[in-house]
């Protein structure tokens, strides 16, 4: 959901330091891909992600030969209808649709589902909210959120509206629906910590230009936290189907499955949290103090600018005056000396 014009952050090559939910996200497709590349036997899995915005699929798979299908142009959905994606048959190892699925009409939704089976040999990935009364809630808690902040409609939540979210029964029966004997849902974005998380993120990073400020916090929840988050309740799943009989999704779901969170986790991570909370507000109050003293010093220069500019002008209007009691003299000279 998030980084919509969000200015992309600096390299990071952790990727841990980025928002907290695309990282989640994009590391559960990354650990699909190459579960399923290792049992199919393939080093290199060629990979179609079909999205609405480039979502940096390919740093975490730098491995993949990544090839991405737009599916929306500034936000405006432009699958043709009906749906056919411009593939042959079995083309790709891997076909994935996420943060877009959802931003389609429910019309298109199970026929691209169908061209995404045709064209893959291997595994096919639907990531995308379901709904519930949860995600409803919180859907219409973060985008009066937006609102409230920065006097915005938030497009992609308005989207969940407009075109509708499915419930997760409904999306996997698009499945069974195109021929698939199975589809597995893993959940993602464990959704009591979801909801904080978003609203910190929008609160304080959303169209933020010093990304490095926060880099060091989404690390900590993300090398930290967010291996708890895979579980339910869940804002969003991950709906794995195979296309390939070598696929198990048995072990994929085994292999993706996260650890259980203990007390004593809980609590390092709180303590690692406030300690690197103190240091962002130290930085903070630091660049804070800076920036006091460079509109001090931007103040008084300007004061010494606008003085330096009155004193100008007295010259110029001086100098005006003068110039008109000259032409006046010069006019009566030659009148003199005409005579």
């Amino acid at each position: 959901m998030t980084n919509e014009v969000t200015p992309q952050p600096p390299p990071d090559e952790s990727l841990s330091g980025r928002v907290f939910d695309q990282y989640q996200n994009l590391m559960q497709i990354a650990r699909c891909v190459r579960e399923a590349a290792r049992q199919i036997g393939i080093d290199q899995p060629r990979v179609l992600e079909l999205s609405r915005r480039h979502t940096t699929l390919s740093d975490y798979l730098p491995e993949a030969y990544m090839e991405r299908y737009a599916t929306h142009d500034q936000g405006t959905p432009i699958v043709p209808t009906p749906v056919v994606l411009p593939f042959a048959d079995k083309s790709y190892d891997v076909c994935i649709v996420s943060d877009s699925y959802e931003h389609l009409p429910i019309e298109q939704r199970r026929a691209l589902i169908g061209e995404m089976m045709r064209i893959t040999n291997g595994l096919v990935l639907v990531g995308c909210p379901m709904h519930d009364e949860i995600v409803t809630r919180f859907d219409r808690v973060v985008f009066d959120f937006i609102w409230g902040k920065y006097g915005q409609r938030f497009q992609p939540l308005s989207q969940h509206n407009q075109f509708g979210l499915e419930p997760l029964e409904k999306v996997l029966d698009h499945f069974t629906a195109r021929g698939a004997t199975r589809a597995v849902a893993l959940p993602s974005n464990y959704v009591y910590r979801w909801i904080h998380q978003i609203l910190i993120y929008f609160d304080f990073q959303h169209l933020h230009p010093h990304h490095d400020l926060f880099q060091a916090i989404n690390r900590i929840y993300n090398e930290q936290i967010a291996p708890y988050d895979y579980r339910e309740p869940a804002y969003h799943y991950l709906i794995a189907v195979a296309t390939d009989p070598l696929v198990n999704l048995d072990l994929l779901v085994e292999k993706l499955t996260g650890p259980c969170e203990t007390p004593t986790s809980v609590a390092e991570t709180e303590g690692t949290l406030i300690e690197a909370f103190g240091a962002f507000d130290s930085r903070v109050s630091d660049q804070l103090r800076r920036s006091e003293e460079t509109i001090a010093l931007l103040s008084r220069n300007g004061e010494w600018a606008q003085k330096e500019i009155a004193r100008l002008n007295g010259l110029l209007t001086r100098g005006q005056r003068s110039r008109e009691w000259l032409l006046c003299k010069l006019k009566r000279l030659t009148a003199v000396m005409r005579g």
